[in-house]
């Protein structure tokens, strides 16, 4: 059992019941999750292979340090289908590429410090209860790389990385689904009991459509006459090759300048500080680069971690990857059914976290899809915005009326 790929209409010979529009990391997941559930969607991806823009360009960071509780249930399950990912997709040789390496948020001002230790008894009260909070001492005796101005951090070692290209792999190699690649998604209309969307190949009939789009969703959902609070914003990676940095070191995130680096094979990947407008007005594929981006991101990792400074002048190559996801009124995702439109499911707005929540965040709504646990409260319904609705934000995240420095 894998997936069967198609390039043309006419090799699609049923019809699908579900229909999944966009085939990145979140629409591999809710096809596994469906298939899983004796459900063979088609998945419809308009580039020529699948999870190869927004999910190939992110730092492949995975936390369940989150303010909400409900946005820290959905990540720490996510990570732990991550950590058994061979056992959970059935073929026990695959893995995820999970490295518990652990995030650490940490200040340098004692208003910093003061801030982190609020937040870390909110994140233990909504449940969080394996964090650690570090006092200076702490920290430099565990992490020595961190500068002598630190004034306190939080850390979670079950926090980690994973790796994407094994991650599409096993999800391709374990479900029971049709991708259809290289069409791009026109219309999509209600035609009596099922929903006519018409691609760049052919038009296809289905009972049911899941919009796991990405940064596409929120024109996608405009183009049905849905409103809903959704914006576009900016992501940046930057890959650096360099010596001297800890293959074991944390994910790192500098609360007060709001940079973030995590080691890699034979260097790290590193977000500066925004400095620019967050949000776009339009969709792109490929947000204009800032030409001195590297310089900016060392200015911006070395107050906390002053090697990097020590190693900047010997980074052996660097090249930053820009690309753009959709953010919600309320910087959590979007996962359930649209109720103006029977049959029409969301799972997107991740903000930039698709791989980080999507596991658990798909399997919920493949239930949903399948008819299971209807009666299960869902934090992260559409409906949540209705009438002007505006649920408490993440504070941990990007949401449409603000910008939280602490992205990663």
């Amino acid at each position: 059992m894998s997936a069967n790929f198609h390039t043309e209409r006419q090799s699609i010979t049923t019809e699908p019941d579900v229909t999944i529009v966009g085939g990145g990391i979140v629409g591999l997941a809710t096809a596994f999750f469906l298939s899983r559930l004796g459900i063979r969607p088609l998945v419809i991806e308009r580039l020529p292979t699948p999870a190869s823009l927004t999910s190939r360009r992110s730092g492949e960071g995975v936390r369940a340090q989150w303010g909400l509780r409900h946005n820290i249930e959905i990540a720490r399950a996510s990570i732990a289908f991550y950590a058994a990912f061979g056992a959970r997709i059935a073929i026990p040789e695959r893995d995820a590429g999970y490295r518990p390496v652990g995030y650490l948020y940490a200040s340098r001002s004692e208003d910093g410090a003061r801030r982190l230790k609020a937040r870390f008894d909110m994140q233990v009260a909504a449940g969080l209860d394996d964090l650690e909070y570090l006092d200076p001492s702490e920290v430099r005796d565990r992490f020595a790389l961190l500068s002598e101005t630190v004034t306190g951090a939080v850390f979670r070692a079950g926090d980690g990385v994973v790796v994407v290209s094994d991650i599409v792999a096993g999800y391709l190699a374990a479900m029971n689904a049709d991708i259809m690649l290289g069409a791009e998604v026109g219309r999509i209309a209600r035609e009596g009991n099922d929903f006519s969307i018409e691609t760049s190949r052919g038009t296809i009939s289905s009972a049911s459509v899941i919009l796991a789009d990405g940064a596409r969703l929120p024109a996608m959902l405009q183009s049905l006459g849905i409103v809903l609070p959704l914006r576009l914003a900016r992501s940046s990676i930057l890959h650096v090759k360099a010596d001297g940095i800890p293959f074991d070191h944390p994910a790192t995130i500098d609360v007060d300048l709001g940079s973030f680096w995590r080691p890699d094979a034979g260097g790290a990947r590193m977000t500066a500080s925004f400095r620019n407008t967050l949000f776009l007005d339009r969709f792109t594929d490929d947000p204009a680069p800032d030409p001195d981006y590297l310089a900016h991101a060392i200015a911006t990792v070395s107050p906390l971690v002053p090697r990097w400074a020590d190693i900047a002048p010997s980074i052996a190559d660097s090249h930053a990857r820009h690309g753009s996801f959709a953010v919600s009124g309320d910087g959590a995702p979007l996962i359930g059914p649209i109720d103006a439109m029977p049959g029409l499911y969301v799972n997107g707005a991740y903000g930039g976290h698709g791989i980080m929540m999507s596991p658990e965040g798909s399997r919920r709504l493949a239930d949903m899809v399948a008819g299971n646990d209807a009666s299960t409260p869902n934090p992260f319904h559409p409906s949540r915005f209705a009438a002007g609705n505006l649920p408490a934000p993440e504070p941990m995240t990007v949401n449409t009326n603000e910008a939280s420095k602490e992205t990663r």
